[in-house]
């Protein structure tokens, strides 16, 4: 949602303003309105809207020197210029001092709709490049990097001292979670979308997401930061926060609280080593019963799955560099694998059973090599797709996990690695032989979140993209 302020003398011209559109429709909110220009010009600064009408014949100040005095300290900031019928050479000043446009008095929704959505263009362009900006420099880690993005945080009006949350959003198909309060979008890659909102004492933003439940399928908020250099850690909190969805089974809206150990999986691979079944279906039970109290988060999910595959393929002597093939790297390959916890734990259960049966060997069973094939060359020229294992499934009439199962026969990797790997060779590619921006290489190969993009490329290679690309 982007901000709006309205300056006009005459408080009618205020209130015609208010009361001409549905604001929140197009995309603003009404920040704040002044009928005095000095202060006009202070409350500008303080509340840092992205948009204001501005009157354009002021006692003491005028609406032309407001934008020029207001421009002085943002350079960015649209203006819409509010005037009479015979001013046209003046607002023509206006005009040339980079006003986007004008209407007349009184304001009608007609002429007022075009002007918003014309301001909103230009905003939502900006932001497009901006966002990967943002969170290329927290990427860097670097302390210019740093500085930079504290930069364009108080562009955006949100001063970290204040105490800063991000919020992360799932599934996103209600409206906007954020409004009133003062916040940034991250990104918006398909279906998720990433904030960072200043805190606000009075009005608690947990009390305020929770309005927004069963709107989405998860809402992830982040402890108060209060430093630009933490908000990469609350990214990552906000984002294990929003997946808590995948645990409970239904939409939730969870706050990141302290992090909780992994002392109570300990027992796991002692059971396993023993191959001990009767302990070892009391600890899933247990489990089970700990996710479901709240108790434990994705990362525990994801801790689960690669200590029990760990346990099952030292077993079978796996090499460690194979063994690698076989996990997960992140716990977002967790959730594009399974549909929720109850469905990991239960495979989890299978494969330890097969396992504990002496059925669980790595390539095992008959394989149907050419219908493979065919999935694989499907991925590796539509590798630039969002692809899932539905997708393929759907598309070849057979079972994903069936298929998930034949990428780790034939090419020992599961397909989420397998075309992560496929996309980052391509984007290494493109960073050395092309002048594409780094965002744009990340939609290239189908990474459509700059900052997941920048995340994986980085997991991989060691690198981030613009250091790749610079090969520093």
């Amino acid at each position: 949602m982007y901000k709006a302020m309205l300056v006009d003398d005459e408080q009618w011209v205020v209130a015609n303003l208010r009361s001409a559109v549905d604001w929140a429709r197009f995309g603003f909110e009404i920040a704040g309105t002044e009928t005095h220009s000095p202060t006009a010009r202070e409350r500008i600064r303080e509340l840092r809207p992205d948009v204001v009408f501005v009157d354009i014949r002021m006692p003491e100040i005028s609406g032309l020197e407001l934008i020029k005095q207001c421009r002085e300290h943002q350079p960015d900031m649209l203006f819409i210029v509010v005037s009479g019928f015979a001013e046209f050479s003046y607002v023509q000043k206006c005009l040339n001092l980079g006003a986007i446009g004008y209407c007349l008095k009184p304001v009608e929704e007609e002429e007022l709709v075009p002007l918003l959505k014309k301001a909103k263009d230009i905003l939502d362009e900006r932001a497009e490049k901006d966002v990967p900006s943002m969170l290329e420099c927290l990427m860097e880690d670097t302390p210019p990097g740093l500085e930079r993005f504290a930069r364009l945080l108080a562009q955006a009006g949100i001063e970290p001292g204040r105490g800063m949350r991000v919020v992360a959003a799932v599934d996103l198909e209600g409206p906007e979670p954020l409004p009133p309060y003062r916040h940034v979008k991250l990104n918006g890659r398909s279906g998720r979308s990433l904030y960072i909102a200043e805190e606000d004492a009075q009005a608690p933003l947990l009390e305020h997401l929770r309005r927004y439940e069963g709107q989405y399928a998860g809402i992830g908020l982040s402890r108060p930061v209060h430093r630009a250099e933490a908000v990469k850690a609350a990214i990552e909190e906000a984002e294990m926060a929003a997946c808590q969805y995948f645990i409970a089974g239904r939409p939730a809206v969870c706050q990141a609280g302290e992090p909780k150990g992994y002392g109570d999986f300990k027992g796991l691979s002692e059971a396993l080593r023993k191959r001990d079944m009767s302990e070892l279906t009391k600890l899933y039970e247990d489990y089970a019963g700990w996710f479901r109290t709240g108790a434990y988060r994705i990362k525990h999910a994801f801790f689960l799955y690669n200590t029990v595959l760990t346990a099952i393929l030292q077993e079978q002597r796996t090499d460690a560099e194979q063994l690698e093939d076989y996990l997960l790297i992140d716990y977002e390959r967790l959730i594009e694998r399974y549909e929720n916890l109850g469905e990991l734990l239960r495979d989890l259960q299978r494969m330890t059973t097969a396992y504990l049966g002496g059925l669980y060997v790595q390539g095992q069973g008959q394989i149907r090599s050419d219908a493979f094939l065919a999935v694989l060359r499907y991925v590796n020229d539509h590798y630039n797709r969002n692809l899932t294992l539905q997708m393929l499934a759907d598309e070849f009439y057979m079972n994903r996990n069936y298929i998930g199962q034949l990428f780790i026969k034939h090419v020992s990797r599961s397909f989420t690695d397998y075309l992560a790997e496929l996309r980052i060779r391509r984007a290494c590619e493109l960073l050395r032989d092309s002048n594409l921006p780094v965002h744009r290489v990340g939609e290239e190969v189908g990474y459509h979140d700059a900052y997941y993009f920048s995340k994986i490329f980085k997991k991989m290679t060691g690198r981030t993209p613009r250091a790749y690309r610079t090969n520093e």
